[in-house]
């Protein structure tokens, strides 16, 4: 939907161009023909321009990084972490800003429907007044008579009017201009720049540059009646006599129109010298600043592919993530990145909601060396996973891993529904623990006890488990994430919730804390211990089974 608002934008831009280039240029020049073309050009050209690929501008050769009110630190850089974040609150207008593209959408859908609903009337209007009247034909023209009808008017091969309301002298006026019109296809202008401006009825140069094409439609008639006539100054004196402000259909050609004294004074416009017809050669630089204002304004969407948002190589290790707005496009980046490497990925579901969020995915990740694969199906729009292939192990998981890049921590922090997973917001949360930082590690480690049940049989492992602080110190929704038993998570869950409460922030943050705990069991005078424990926050050892 972005991308559609944003060809708006493009063809809105380009018609200002044209429009003013007409303006500043060709206004009150007597070349109607090519000021006809011109204005044509408008109407299409700023229509058809911002759909063709024309290459964007890089005015760097690398990305700059994405602005952000956040530093991002995840659970094993805590104890080291100095810098503050501002947290976003949430606030009753956020579903608004969720869904507010699908709601402007829709009000533009609403009034360019009605628009051109509206104009859809009209022709259905001029259609029975074609079948009430009297019709005969001439010349290939149909000529309709109507009794009492308020002003001539033409429209396509057809001229409404009434023989009877006019004198003779007047009534020839009026069949050689409206002619002129039906000749010269006028009407087919009329119903094209009708159209765009149904398309795109918030762009006020749209419906400028159609009151011009019109005007300029009436100068054409004008010019084919005066140079064909022996008394011009007869025709302009029945102009004034007939005319009138009303006009009954918007896209039909009126003999009488509000514009008036701009077509008299244009009929005795001295004609402009044919040296002047070079300006028009000015159309090419106009069309070229036009394609350069596309491409520029097209940057900024296709200077991060899905690669750069989702994709992360460090260390000789390829670090990955899918979110909910990861788009087709984005995946498609992905796979074309990700094949550079010799590595293969390939997503065989992908279901998405209404809002374009990913609601169901699986996802297989493979490369000489081993495998992944995961599979998430949710009624609401999926949680960040995570992976990662490298030359000694490879992972795939719901929450962030050890060496898992801050800048894909970042981007999780931002297209979460929710809190991410596996990520602290705010490592300056110690602070504000009664005794601060030593305190935290000494409640921890005098609370939390090895489950008997996992000590017996022998299992080890890191439990991450995730709280929330608000701003009132008080904790909540404390959960585990991962766990290698039942009873080991739910110790730690227990310990997580005994801890006393923080003291409120003056800034009124809510804080979302990721805790890792690693169990490990000495056997022999050997500690067997999980892959993760050198960066956990706590260690938790006990005795096994010799």
């Amino acid at each position: 939907m972005p991308t559609l608002f944003l060809y708006l934008l493009q063809a809105s831009g380009a018609m200002a161009l044209f429009y003013l280039l007409y303006i500043s240029c060709f206004r009150k020049e007597t070349f109607y023909r090519y000021n006809r073309i011109l204005l044509l050009s408008a109407f299409i050209f700023s229509a058809l321009l911002p759909l063709l690929p024309i290459p964007a501008i890089h005015w760097n050769k690398t990305a700059a990084p994405e602005p952000g009110n956040a530093q991002v630190y995840f659970a094993d850089h805590l104890p080291n972490a100095a810098a503050q974040m501002s947290v976003v609150v949430t606030h009753w207008w956020d579903p608004l800003l969720v869904y507010g593209t699908t709601i402007l959408l829709v009000i533009y859908a609403t009034v360019a429907l009605c628009l051109v609903i509206t104009h859809c009337l009209q022709l259905l209007k001029i259609n029975r007044l074609a079948k009430s009247g009297d019709i005969y034909y001439r010349n290939r023209i149909r000529y309709v008579h109507i009794e009492k009808l308020t002003a001539p008017f033409s429209f396509l091969n057809t001229i409404f009017i009434d023989y009877n309301a006019y004198e003779h002298t007047e009534f020839k006026h009026i069949l050689q201009h409206e002619e002129t019109h039906v000749k010269q296809y006028h009407s087919i202008d009329m119903l094209l720049s009708a159209f765009y401006c149904c398309l795109f009825w918030i762009n006020p140069f749209a419906w400028l540059c159609k009151k011009a094409l019109q005007l300029n439609l009436e100068f054409l008639a004008d010019d084919a009646v005066v140079t064909s006539s022996q008394a011009p100054a007869d025709y302009q004196y029945s102009l004034l006599r007939i005319g009138t402000p009303r006009t009954p259909v918007a896209i039909v050609s009126h003999f009488s129109k509000s514009f008036i004294k701009n077509r008299i004074l244009m009929m005795n416009k001295t004609q402009s010298p044919r040296l002047r017809t070079w300006r028009y050669l000015l159309l090419l630089p106009v069309l070229a600043l036009t394609a350069g204002l596309l491409s520029a304004t097209t940057t900024n969407m296709i200077t991060q592919s899905g690669a750069d948002k989702y994709l992360v190589t460090e260390n000789g290790v390829v670090h990955g993530m899918i979110t909910r707005l990861t788009t087709d496009q984005d995946l498609a980046d992905m796979k074309a990145a990700l094949a550079a490497k010799d590595i293969h990925l390939s997503v065989p579901v992908l279901k998405r909601n209404t809002s374009g969020e990913i609601i169901s995915i699986k996802f297989d990740v493979k490369d000489k060396r081993s495998g992944l694969s995961d599979e998430i199906t949710e009624e609401r729009p999926i949680p960040n996973f995570y992976f990662y292939l490298g030359p000694e192990e490879s992972g795939i998981g719901p929450v962030p891993f050890k060496h898992t890049p801050k800048s894909l921590l970042a981007r999780a922090l931002k297209e979460s529904s929710g809190p991410a997973k596996g990520i602290t917001t705010d490592s300056t949360y110690l602070k504000r623990f009664p005794g601060g930082e030593e305190a935290y590690k000494k409640a921890l480690s005098k609370n939390i006890r090895y489950p008997r049940y996992c000590q017996e049989n022998d299992i080890i492992g890191e439990v991450m488990a995730q709280y929330t602080i608000l701003a009132d110190g008080t904790i909540e929704d404390a959960e585990v994430l991962i766990a290698p038993d039942k009873t080991m998570g739910e110790e730690v869950k227990r310990v997580i919730k005994a801890l006393p409460s923080f003291r409120p922030d003056a800034g009124g943050k809510i804080v979302t804390v990721a805790f890792t705990a690693s169990f490990m069991l000495e056997k022999g005078g050997q500690f067997h211990k999980g892959p993760g424990s050198d960066n956990a926050d706590i260690v938790v050892v006990a005795y096994g089974k010799k």
